[in-house]
């Protein structure tokens, strides 16, 4: 897995214009953005770089992330419903039941879920679709795809392409190069 990595200013940038949007706009400008606000605000970009093999699970209309009970960000990733998503389709946020991880695009974990949802993503069929993302792992995954990490007071995070390759996601090359423009 590449190592966290610096985000450059335009996505610095980009990423606070999305989440003055979340939040409900310029009331909120002045305020400041807190660390989970943050990485929900680069989980919802990072949707938007990312295409998703067809599935007959898929509704042409939503793009179904699944966060962990567990997970800090569950509030955060919760005021996301509802938001327009990739390709027109609108974000419906849900809480992760490994059962159910055919429902799920994205799926946001945490320290206490991550064995039981990686064995449930290793009982689906080659290039499932799910795009898996970390927060705040206390190890390091190959099977997951996008790891968010706080360092020295910034987000940072790591791409794991060939996590991505093996779940049939295909990751743009602008999102790519900006995890690579901090080595």
């Amino acid at each position: 897995m590449c190592p966290p990595l610096r985000l450059h200013t335009k996505l610095v940038a980009w990423l606070w214009v999305a989440l003055c949007a979340v939040g409900g706009g310029a009331s909120h400008a002045n305020e400041p953005v807190g660390e989970l606000e943050l990485k929900a605000a680069y989980i919802f970009n990072f949707i938007q770089f990312i295409e998703w093999p067809d599935s007959e699970a898929d509704s042409p209309q939503e793009i179904g992330l699944c966060v962990s009970p567990f997970s800090p960000l569950k509030r955060p990733l919760s005021a996301l419903e509802g938001k327009p998503a990739s390709k027109g389709r609108t974000l419906r946020v849900k809480l992760l039941e490994p059962a159910s991880l055919r429902q799920c695009r994205v799926v946001v974990l945490s320290n206490a879920d991550v064995e039981p949802a990686l064995r449930a993503l290793r009982a689906l069929p080659a290039a499932h679709g799910v795009l898996t993302v970390s927060d705040e792992l206390t190890f390091v995954n190959p099977e997951i795809v996008i790891a968010l990490a706080q360092r020295d007071g910034r987000i940072v995070f790591g791409i794991n392409p060939d996590a991505a390759a093996k779940a049939g996601l295909t990751i743009s090359s602008r999102l790519l190069r900006l995890a690579r423009a901090g080595k």
